[in-house]
């Protein structure tokens, strides 16, 4: 770690680029239960503190970390401190953060192995990665057992994919394939269709997610008319629809809590 004295005559944006680097080092060791320097960490505080580039948000943070490095055996208050002075001081800096930026909860569930059912998912021309990844997110967390992708979705290990996904790209499996390569029955996220609180969802089979902008492709919503036919969520706003990801999230805690797998 870069001494106080070292970090005090770099210049000033390289600094202030540091502090939440800092920061963030602290706060993951604090979530592991780890041991901390408190008098670095009061020193570097202090730092910021007189650091008048910033507003009295930053400098009232930091007098919370202050505080909560002289209260003895409050480490989830000290957490808190050292997490709200980061976005703060990255704030400052016109630096707001993505959902992958954000360190995991110390309360995050750890299993030994995924809990699935033979449900499956055809992403039919998703093309953000952001979507991609944060899609991969929620099968993960919802028993899908296989991601099929049809050539015109963008491949998850694209950049932004793996970092929105949160590592999830890596732990569920997924391939390129065909209509006719999947698992039957087979039903679509759309409009039109049948309400998601009394859809018959099956035990088995494969949910068919369409594009951001045209949605289901014909050809996949034929398939799927001719199976189980379509799943829609109803939605109370002005534009009558929402981020494919969500959407798919929802259908997915609704699909996985049908069963008990």
């Amino acid at each position: 770690m870069i001494t106080l004295r070292k970090l005090a005559s770099l210049k000033d944006d390289t600094r202030r680029r540091k502090f939440p680097l800092l920061l963030q080092g602290f706060e993951e060791n604090l979530k592991s239960g780890g041991s901390i320097n408190r008098v670095y960490l009061a020193g570097l505080a202090d730092m910021i503190l007189r650091d008048r580039f910033y507003e009295e948000k930053v400098h009232k943070a930091c007098r919370s970390l202050i505080s909560a490095l002289e209260t003895e055996g409050k480490e989830d208050t000290l957490l808190w401190s050292c997490n709200s002075l980061r976005y703060k001081l990255q704030s400052a800096v016109g630096a707001e953060p993505g959902d992958w930026d954000f360190l995991p909860s110390k309360n995050e569930a750890a299993r030994s192995e995924r809990v699935s059912g033979e449900l499956y998912l055809y992403l039919d021309g998703v093309r953000s990665p952001f979507n991609v990844g944060s899609i991969f997110r929620s099968a993960e967390s919802f028993g899908i057992k296989e991601i099929i992708l049809s050539e015109e979705t963008c491949s998850p290990d694209h950049r932004r994919a793996k970092r929105s996904s949160m590592g999830c790209t890596d732990i569920l499996p997924w391939s390129y394939g065909k209509l006719d390569d999947l698992v039957h029955p087979l039903f679509a996220l759309e409009l039109g269709g049948t309400a998601l609180e009394s859809f018959p969802f099956p035990e088995k089979g494969t949910l068919i997610i369409g594009s951001e902008e045209l949605g289901v492709s014909p050809a996949s919503l034929d398939a799927a008319d001719s199976s189980l036919g379509r799943v829609s969520i109803r939605t109370g706003g002005l534009k009558g629809s929402i981020n494919v990801s969500v959407a798919t999230g929802i259908a997915l805690q609704k699909w996985f809590n049908t069963f008990t797998f």
